[in-house]
């Protein structure tokens, strides 16, 4: 049942950022679609969490789990759309769901998750992965106008944030008697929290257009995050991240190529190679 759960969260993941691209096509800025996001996502889980008719299991470790996971997973994804908004979708998403390694190398550390062979040599392999990927990233065009720097900041500060609701989500699961729609409310509410204040003080309003591609990313995100945490009830974070995250990254490279019509270089293929070799090894047991 684990790996069904992970199926759908990667069906989920993978609409959420085919939209949220369109929206940018749109026009549509980073922050917008952000909020619209979160705030839809909020909404949502608070009718399932009402309907469901579960208790709340409310407890200071939940809170601050879901809430910490929030403003980090809000940041995180302003910074990845800035990214994908400036770089190619392919690579842009490729590189970003390496990410998994921040719940893998967390879970080692402080959850004593065993080292084993594949495990460091798949670690090894992405790592090699996403630095051929990058230098695919870089063309001359956008060393001369800026937009590689750009782009790696961008994915450097969304690849690093995006730890903090991953391992919240991880230990989340940890704590017994977990109700996963109350703690999904209390992190998209924190997230949406965060850019409305932000607009409030920059005194930007906020197109009712945005919330058509906010309302649909936000059901993709909603389901990708559910099925994660479900997922973590049965297969273990080196297992569940690692995989969630490969699914999408073939998906961005066929929709890079039928629907974007972007162009790949072949050193990039070398390192996506490389980055599912790294994911298959550590789904090894």
């Amino acid at each position: 049942m684990g790996w069904i759960f992970l199926g759908l969260a990667i069906a989920g993941f993978v609409a959420m950022n085919l939209v949220m691209k369109l929206g940018s096509l749109k026009g549509y800025s980073s922050p917008l679609l952000t909020t619209s996001l979160f705030v839809l996502a909020s909404l949502y889980c608070l009718l399932f969490l009402i309907f469901s008719g579960q208790p709340l299991n409310l407890s200071a470790a939940v809170v601050l789990l879901a809430v910490g996971g929030g403003i980090g997973g809000a940041l995180a994804y302003f910074f990845f759309l800035n990214a994908l908004r400036i770089g190619n979708y392919a690579l842009t998403i490729s590189i970003y769901t390496m990410t998994f390694l921040n719940p893998v190398v967390f879970s080692i550390i402080f959850w004593q998750s065993p080292i084993t062979t594949p495990i460091a040599a798949g670690i090894m392999g992405i790592i090699l992965g996403i630095i051929l990927i990058s230098a695919a990233g870089s063309t001359t065009e956008t060393r001369k106008t800026g937009l590689y720097l750009k782009w790696i900041i961008f994915l450097g500060a969304s690849f690093f944030l995006t730890g903090i609701p991953q391992i919240s989500q991880a230990a989340a699961v940890r704590l017994t008697a977990l109700n996963i729609w109350f703690y999904l409310v209390l992190t998209f509410f924190s997230g949406a929290a965060v850019f409305m204040v932000y607009f409030f003080l920059k005194r930007v309003r906020i197109p009712g257009q945005v919330f058509y591609f906010g309302s649909l990313a936000a059901a993709g995100s909603v389901a990708g995050n559910f099925f994660t945490m479900k997922a973590l009830t049965r297969l273990s974070e080196p297992v569940v991240f690692p995989v969630i995250q490969a699914g999408p990254i073939i998906a961005a490279v066929l929709l890079s190529l039928y629907l974007f019509k972007e162009k790949i270089r072949p050193l990039a293929y070398l390192g996506m190679v490389l980055g599912l070799s790294g994911i298959l090894l550590l789904t090894m047991k």
